[in-house]
């Protein structure tokens, strides 16, 4: 058995007991902040009259298949038609995308064509539209999937949120599901899904901090947009332009209302490429801000905004744990003395399995009875709704262990180009009012 010489193996002992500390730190957080979310949401302002002027940006390529029903859930917004307007960004489309849109008289297309050499994906092909000045007569654009079905309220909830709350740049709305049961894969990202909006988001929203931004459903004040541009380096756009707002002392706001219903993959395959795309973004992005968000902490014009920085900070490496288990493991196969310390660490079984039946079984029992409850009302009779309750938590635990997987692998791959996008298809139907 090979052993290191002691003055190497003592480094590394306490290289082990800080990474085990980190990984510790970071469960922690996140079931402290997760209790936050216990209380049922309520709105923190009036419905008050249509006010404010909107523009619902919409990429799409290739989306043949979805991107009917989603003009139409726009059209349909309960919101005076005067005061808002669709763009559909046909990104180098190919299928009939294009004839689709251009069917709807309310819908605009806006055709985007690369040249070869040209970077490719969502983010570019917002920049490309963005470029044209066509929005800036808006007060807020909106940003939706070409999959998405939006709530026929989205925008009068919206509205009444950024009347109340001037001081929101950005306001994320609520992330559904489409499909839900359509596969073990898809209800993993449901119960996710279920769990985040009200352990993560609305958890940091009643504290007053900023929150995540989703990639869709969310909307951005065209002020901030003229100052400060798009400038897409990553494949998250979506985190780009949380981080940069948190470091520039903006503030983002959640809306539990304002709701949009999201197409997930039903293929383990198709998740982990997706996932492993957002991993890459999410670690390039942290990796390249980290030093500029400490600097910004020392900037802040108050507590609320440090604490804000901080969160954004910590949020930036959330998906630490798996990297740090994996480093504990590649340490120990150097010298498998060092492995003895996982056992102290674990010591204290009793208390780190009330931690993760926390995590994994108690919190999900609550938000997934609370948030899905439109979906438990569609199984008639007692057993059908256990089964899928069952279902719920099987598939949530696959997704959360099979998300570190993707975690790890864009931890190891994010300093690739990101201009390589795989895209998603879908073709899920909705048939929920």
């Amino acid at each position: 058995m090979f052993l290191l010489p002691d003055y190497f193996y003592y480094p590394l002992v306490w290289l082990v007991c800080i990474l085990v500390a980190l990984a510790f730190v970071f469960l922690i957080y996140a079931i402290s902040l997760s209790i936050f979310g216990l209380k049922r949401p309520k709105r923190d302002y009036e419905i008050v009259p249509d006010q404010k002027k909107f523009l619902f940006l919409v990429p799409a390529h290739n989306e043949e298949a979805v991107i009917g029903p989603t003009i139409e859930s726009l059209i349909s917004q309960n919101y005076s038609p005067e005061l808002y307007d669709i763009v559909v960004i046909a990104d180098n489309c190919t299928d009939r995308t294009v004839e689709i849109i251009q069917s709807y008289e309310r819908a605009h297309a806006f055709i985007n064509a690369s040249a070869p050499d040209e970077p490719r994906g969502k983010p570019h092909a917002i920049a490309k539209y963005v470029s044209t000045n066509n929005w800036r007569e808006y007060d807020y654009i909106a940003f939706i999937d070409a999959d998405n079905i939006v709530d026929k309220n989205y925008l009068r909830e919206m509205n009444s949120q950024l009347v109340a709350h001037p001081e929101l740049t950005v306001s994320q709305g609520y992330l559904g599901i489409k499909n839900v049961a359509t596969s073990i894969t898809a209800s993993g990202y449901a119960g996710a899904y279920f769990v985040a909006n009200r352990a993560a988001q609305y958890a940091n929203y009643r504290l007053g901090w900023n929150i995540a931004i989703g990639g869709t459903g969310f909307v951005l004040n065209t002020n901030y947009l003229a100052e400060k541009g798009w400038n897409p380096r990553s494949y998250t756009e979506d985190f780009e332009l949380q981080v940069e707002l948190s470091m520039e002392g903006e503030k983002s706001g959640w809306n539990h209302f304002a709701i949009v219903h999201d197409e997930k993959p039903n293929s383990f395959v198709a998740s982990h490429h997706q996932r492993t795309r957002w991993a890459q973004g999410h670690w390039f992005v942290a990796f390249s801000t980290t030093w500029r968000q400490i600097k910004s902490i020392f900037h802040s014009k108050g507590l609320i905004e440090v604490l804000n920085k901080c969160q954004t900070l910590t949020y930036s490496y959330s998906m630490s744990r798996p990297i740090l288990f994996l480093f504990i493991i590649l340490v120990g196969v150097i010298d498998i003395r060092l492995l003895q310390y996982l056992p102290k660490f674990f010591s204290l079984i009793s208390f780190w399995v009330v931690i993760e039946i926390l995590n994994y079984f108690i919190l999900p029992t609550v938000y997934f009875l609370q948030e899905g409850k439109e979906y438990f009302d569609d199984y008639k009779g007692f057993f059908r709704k256990l089964l899928f309750f069952i279902r719920l938590i099987i598939a949530f635990i696959w997704n959360s262990l099979t998300y570190m997987l993707a975690q790890v692998v864009g931890f190891f791959t994010c300093f690739k180009p990101q201009n390589n996008w795989r895209k998603t298809v879908h073709n899920a139907t909705f048939d929920r009012a």
